[in-house]
């Protein structure tokens, strides 16, 4: 089957200067016979995006946000309030509609949905939420969530809190979704935050398919990570012999994109708003 994913946003601006960038991230995907939008950015900037790209969001078939927080939902209000395609399915997480928060100090800001769960029924939203480890959502095309927590510098991050029953409680992104393609070449996957850890995430794909991976775009959350972690997840990179990397979104600054690339050559791409990949 082959997969041709489209960043319809992101934090950077590539070459087309009429696309909108934003701190975000939302990815057009067309796998075989299937249109699926995986994220939709902080904003309606990806509808706009969409257009100059000459993609027809009318044709998406399922639309999957990887967690609730707004960098990566946000625009989703928009989808529907525009009416693309009201048969298009929502797919998500339990936890999903939480309201999510990120702490400092004696602060904290909101950071999730700018929605509810009523909000989108009332407007005729079809809403699957998605309760096993690994489910086929179109032919060849999976949502895989409940990582394996194995990797030991891959811990929760103190500052993200969610609300369950009235109670703030430390958020372990249990509602944290990825999507696996499976292309002529091997796996193909679609990142949101990866919360729980990329390394995590990719052990856990790992020992669920049997296909290797082939490609991997999308956010890695390193932005707060020291050297240490840095050199680890590229020599877990590396070791996993994946030949397409696209990084973004939360993977930090000029500085660690500068590293990743040093470390991973020719299979590392800076993945920002525009960028186009087929395999």
């Amino acid at each position: 089957m082959k997969v041709e994913i489209t960043t319809l946003v992101e934090n950077s601006a590539g070459e087309h200067h009429q696309l909108q960038p934003e701190h975000g991230l939302s990815f057009h995907v067309k796998a075989g016979d299937s249109t699926i939008l995986f994220d939709t950015g902080a904003s309606s900037r990806f509808i706009h995006n969409a257009g100059r790209l000459s993609l027809d969001l009318k044709s998406i078939d399922q639309v999957l946000i990887s967690h609730g927080h707004y960098d990566h939902s946000g625009g989703y209000k928009s989808f529907v309030d525009q009416a693309f395609n009201r048969d298009a399915k929502l797919l998500v997480r339990p936890g999903f509609f939480n309201k999510k928060y990120g702490v400092k100090g004696n602060r904290s800001e909101y950071l999730g949905n700018g929605f509810t769960r009523e909000e989108l029924v009332k407007a005729g939203v079809s809403i699957e939420i998605i309760h096993e480890p690994v489910k086929e959502v179109a032919p060849g095309v999976f949502s895989v969530s409940g990582f394996e927590r194995t990797c030991p510098m891959e811990q929760l991050n103190q500052r993200f809190r969610v609300e369950r029953d009235g109670v703030e409680v430390l958020d372990d992104f249990s509602d944290e979704q990825v999507m696996v393609v499976k292309s002529e070449k091997g796996l193909v996957v679609v990142l949101g935050c990866s919360h729980p850890g990329v390394i995590n995430i990719l052990t856990t794909i790992n020992n669920r398919f049997e296909e290797k991976i082939q490609a991997v775009v999308g956010g890695t959350h390193l932005v707060e990570a020291n050297q240490e972690r840095l050199e680890q997840t590229m020599d877990f990179l590396l070791d996993q012999e994946i030949p397409v990397i696209g990084i973004s979104h939360c993977s930090g600054g000029a500085e660690h994109l500068s590293y990743m690339k040093s470390r991973l050559g020719s299979r590392f791409f800076h993945n920002s708003t525009g960028t186009r990949f087929s395999v």
